[in-house]
Parts: C-alpha cells; sequence; structure tokens
C-alpha cells in the first residue's frame, strides 16, 4: 500500500473526516480526536515541510484508511488507521514504514533522537501487545484524558474588568506574547502567525486583562460527527495565574459550544500531578473525570535501526 505525502490542505481535511468516521464506528479508544491531528501537524511540528511529516494511505477504492504525523525532534510518530486495518499486517508495515520514515528524517535534520516513542491508551490491551511484539515496551504515564458530559457545569465569573474575546490574525503580536508567557518562549509574530494561518485553526478564545494584555487562552476543536469538542491547549500568562481565568474561560466555551453546535461531551488532556498539578485539579474543578491512561512506549534507536 502506497505512502502519499501531504500536498495541499484537503489531504488533511480528508484525514479529519476519516477519523471521525472511524471514532464514531468504534469510539475514542487509541483514536486522537479531530482536533489533535492539526494541533499536532501545524503546532507541535510547526517547523517541518508538511510533506515531509505527514502520510497519508489510500485503499483501492481511493479512500483514506491510514495516516501518520512524524515529529523527530519529538522522537514520535502517531499512526492513525481505520478499524478494518488495525492490528493486521497492512498495518504492521505502515507501523514499520513510520519507524523508517521518522529515522530517516532525524537523520536528514540532524535531530538528536535516542528513542522511538508511540502512545497507547490503557483501554486496549491488544495494542500493547502488537507494540510489544515490535519491541516496544511501557515507560510511563504521559497524559490522562478527561471527559466532560456537560451535565451539572459549575459557575465561574471574570474579575471585574477581564473579558472574553475571540481572536483573529490582528491580535497576532498579543497571542504571541500570551503563549511566550504560557509555555515555552519560542514563538516569534512570524512563526505564531504561520500557525494561526494554517488549515487547521478553528477557534482560538482568550481572557483580556483590564490593561489590553492577553491573560489566558484556549484552542477549541469541534467534532461535528461525535458531537464532541477538544480543549488543546489550555493556558494562562504567568502574571494572571490563580484568578480562575482558565476556569471561566473553559466553561464560557463549553456553554456557547453546547447552545451553538450541540455539543454533548468535551475532552481535555493533562500531565501527570508530579509534572503540573496544576492542570489536573483545573479540569477536575470543572467537572471534568478521567477517562483514558496514555502510556508512552518506547523502542531503542539502535534496535528499531536493526529492523530495518
Amino acid at each position: 500500500m502506497e505512502a502519499y505525502r501531504y500536498r495541499e490542505p484537503n489531504d488533511f481535511y480528508r484525514a479529519q473526516t476519516a477519523l471521525m468516521q472511524w471514532v464514531r464506528e468504534c469510539g475514542q479508544c487509541n483514536y486522537l480526536h479531530k482536533g489533535d491531528i492539526g494541533h499536532q501537524l501545524f503546532s507541535t511540528c510547526y517547523g517541518y515541510e508538511k510533506s515531509e511529516v505527514f502520510r497519508y494511505w489510500l485503499d483501492d477504492s481511493g479512500d483514506l484508511v491510514a495516516f501518520a504525523i512524524l515529529c523527530p525532534h519529538w522522537e514520535f510518530f502517531n499512526l492513525q488507521a481505520a478499524p478494518s486495518l488495525r492490528y493486521g499486517a497492512r498495518h504492521a508495515a505502515m507501523f514499520e514504514y513510520c519507524e523508517s520514515e521518522t529515522l530517516r528524517l532525524a537523520k536528514l535534520l540532524n535531530a538528536s533522537i535516542k528513542a522511538l516513542v508511540v502512545e497507547a491508551f490503557d483501554c486496549e490491551p491488544r495494542y500493547f501487545e502488537f507494540l510489544e511484539a515490535r519491541g516496544y515496551k511501557r515507560d510511563k504515564v504521559g497524559i490522562t484524558v478527561t471527559r466532560h458530559d456537560l451535565a451539572d457545569l459549575p459557575d465561574a465569573k471574570l474579575p471585574p474588568g477581564f473579558r472574553f474575546h475571540e481572536v483573529s490574525a490582528s491580535d497576532i503580536e498579543r497571542l504571541m506574547d500570551l503563549h511566550n508567557h504560557t509555555f515555552a518562549d519560542k514563538w516569534s509574530v512570524e512563526s505564531y502567525g504561520a500557525v494561526f494561518g494554517s488549515p487547521h485553526m478553528e477557534r482560538e478564545w482568550v481572557v483580556v486583562a483590564p490593561d489590553g494584555r492577553f491573560a489566558a487562552f484556549t484552542n477549541l476543536w469541534i467534532d461535528h460527527v461525535n458531537r464532541s469538542m477538544l480543549f488543546e491547549p489550555v493556558g494562562t500568562h504567568s502574571d494572571f495565574r490563580q484568578q480562575g481565568l482558565g476556569k471561566a474561560l473553559m466553561l464560557y466555551a463549553l456553554r456557547r459550544m453546547q447552545a451553538e453546535c450541540g455539543i454533548e461531551r468535551a475532552y481535555v488532556g493533562h500531565e501527570p500531578p508530579a509534572k503540573n498539578p496544576a492542570s489536573g485539579a483545573l479540569y477536575a474543578s470543572i467537572g471534568f473525570k478521567p477517562l483514558y491512561e496514555i502510556y508512552d512506549y518506547k523502542k531503542p534507536v539502535e534496535q528499531a535501526a536493526r529492523s530495518f
């Protein structure tokens, strides 16, 4: 089965459409949310040519049956396959292709890579067996996925003088400042402008402080097929933490998307408490409950390289 490279936004949209149908058929277990595809491809892998890091496969009818995102600087790849292909010979062949391509890209881009990493949800032991048969070993819990059924939403108000705002391209400079004071200081106006203008972008909402600075943000991703939404990411500017801004923003988004888009459930992931204790506590206070643990499975590069 031939692997095709990203050529145009429609390739990305086809992957989203296929993924939503797979989730409708089988549920969310071991599948990305529709919003994760764009976030990984255009934000996590923002420095890459998309033709290098995105692959997809078609069946004899021309339908998309699998896709993959390769990110050698982060030492990982993410292969998503249709339910009919899971754990079969074609799935195994595509998985091995992703391994070899990730290693090739690492060498091409001078990326230091010690191990290949893939993610596995704790809801599907068969995938653990699939990975372990290929030399992968469970390393740690990387992310806890939580879910909200949108019942019993608590109240949360912004402090006086703060307001909600739906951002546009004219807000890029303030967005860059917000992102650089929330996570890593890595964005320029040009680089975040490129992410914001990418085909994946749907909604980025912020809280505006009384002085005009952007104080908190979240990106919202809507799966209309499965009536779900994903928060990814969520963050608060370092100067405005411990004021309840993130909670108020998320609740505002939940209520609006429930009313406007008919959303029935929402998802958000967070790192283990030892690494990021605030995020899990925030989501729990809103009513999100743990759904899946996502484990990192690792395979040393020397062992992976010997497989080819």
